[in-house]
């Protein structure tokens, strides 16, 4: 089954139901549209209704276009919805007075279907280009310097939003066993190539995972965080340990691989030896347990993440529990 994109909402804003008429008759097959007969009852609406773009007629008794359109630019979190003002040619628009109130462009009366399509689309799409971008100079600020994943700002925006549908996902919380040691014995220039090394194969392996709600994102240090399809978890978490395991053998002086271990201090400064890197996974669905905060969810990961830690090797620990 082909996934539709949900219509769009169009708030039609006239005092005259037959204007409103025409208008819905025009964009019915392609929008969701909703009347208003005044200014005031158009605000009643944005309040209360997630609208994408407003058609505004400029005449209307008690609060005109004009006023409306103001008062629609200074309310946060409706201040950017698309407004075109609707016009008859004979009332001969003051396209200063119209723009320095808010809108984005206007469209004239007797309607022409073709115009009033074509106008709505492109101001639409615009809004869509400006929220992408948006989003990616975001992305840009939060991406972490070493890897140019997505920070942990990013990272609690996507799951807080998975958390409000159900989408299927798992959190696959990503960290890196005794990568401190690694660090003290060969510098943290090679320590920084192996961060690279692991993003680069949970880039690779997300390239191959198709779903508009897969994620990757850079806590810091050497932990990551995936945003997985349930479906391809298994698939992700072997392929992930496989590379992983083959390729971090790469980053080791001959000697120490021979050794099995490096000695080195640990946090009390006592000598220890420890292993090669290895990587604990764990997993949480968001769909089987009812997380009502995204810190829940981090809860559960951090739990998870210790389980993982306790085992040797590269392992993978799934949260089951249900609740």
């Amino acid at each position: 089954m082909t996934n539709q994109r949900k219509k769009e909402k169009i708030l039609i804003v006239d005092d005259v139901p037959d204007n409103i008429r025409i208008l819905i008759e025009i964009l019915k097959d392609e929008y969701a549209t909703i009347p208003a007969t005044s200014g005031k009852l158009a605000l009643e609406k944005l309040a209360d209704t997630e609208i994408d773009l407003v058609l505004l007629d400029i005449l209307m008794p008690d609060m005109d276009g004009y006023e409306t359109c103001q008062i629609i630019r200074s309310t946060p979190d409706i201040d950017d919805i698309p407004i075109i003002f609707i016009t008859a040619i004979s009332e001969a628009m003051d396209d200063a007075k119209g723009f320095a109130a808010g809108s984005n462009d206007y469209i004239s009366k007797p309607f022409t279907p073709s115009t009033v399509k074509a106008r709505v689309k492109n101001q639409l799409k615009l809004r869509r280009i400006i929220r992408e971008l948006e989003d990616l100079y975001q992305i840009a600020l939060d991406s972490n310097p070493l890897t140019g994943l997505p920070g942990n700002n990013t990272i609690r925006s996507r799951i807080e939003d998975l958390l409000k549908k159900n989408t299927g996902m798992v959190v696959l919380y990503a960290d890196l066993d005794n990568f401190k040691p690694f660090n003290d014995q060969y510098g943290f220039a090679r320590g920084d190539a192996v961060l690279i090394f692991t993003a680069d194969i949970f880039r690779e392996v997300m390239e191959r995972i198709s779903s508009k709600h897969s994620f990757l994102g850079h806590i810091g240090g050497d932990d990551f965080v995936l945003l997985i399809p349930l479906e391809f978890l298994d698939q992700a978490v072997d392929e992930i340990i496989l590379r992983f395991d083959e390729g971090i053998r790469g980053f080791y002086d001959e000697a120490d691989l021979e050794k099995g271990y490096l000695v080195t201090a640990d946090r009390q400064g006592e000598l220890q030896k420890f292993p090669t890197i290895s990587i604990s996974l764990a997993g949480v669905n968001l769909t089987q347990t009812d997380f009502d905060h995204y810190l829940s969810v981090v809860d559960i990961c951090t739990e998870m993440k210790k389980v993982a830690k306790k085992k040797p090797g590269s392992v993978f620990v799934y949260d089951r529990r249900t609740g």
